[in-house]
């Protein structure tokens, strides 16, 4: 895949997608309501890293998530590129909680230029560890932790 391939598909993922409004929303209702306080919740604030296991591309990423259901959780991404470059995202996952972890996997069309995103992880109360894949050629990690 060409450099201007995945730079396409990396700036459909993190500028194309909504979620600019939702994300500051998010964060800040989050932050002030200290839910990231909470040990048996994934739920609340979350800072870390991306890299791409392609180009080696990487950056810093926060994360809201919120409960959406029983099994369901969604997942409000902010992430940098190339220190100057921000963009958000949303994705819904399903989760499965077992023995102090939660195991999730989602699914997300980023439309023409991005095509479909997967996201699959696990976290604890204080880590989470997640892989991604495009459809368009890129795949990474994502490493979070609370703040």
């Amino acid at each position: 895949m060409s450099i201007l391939k995945r730079h396409l598909t990396i700036c459909a993922i993190l500028l194309l997608c909504p979620g600019c409004v939702g994300f500051h929303y998010q964060w800040h209702h989050s932050s002030l309501t200290k839910q990231q306080e909470n040990p048996q919740s994934m739920e609340g604030i979350w800072t870390g890293s991306w890299q791409s296991e392609q180009n080696r591309h990487n950056g810093k990423l926060r994360c809201v998530i919120r409960k959406k259901s029983a099994d369901t959780y969604t997942f409000f991404y902010r992430a940098t590129w190339a220190r100057i470059i921000t963009g958000n995202f949303k994705i819904t996952c399903k989760t499965n909680y077992e023995e102090g972890t939660w195991k999730f996997s989602g699914t997300k069309d980023l439309g023409i230029l991005g095509g479909k995103f997967f996201h699959t992880g696990t976290a604890t109360a204080k880590s989470i560890q997640a892989k991604y894949r495009s459809e368009m050629g890129d795949e990474g990690t994502f490493m979070l932790s609370r703040p």
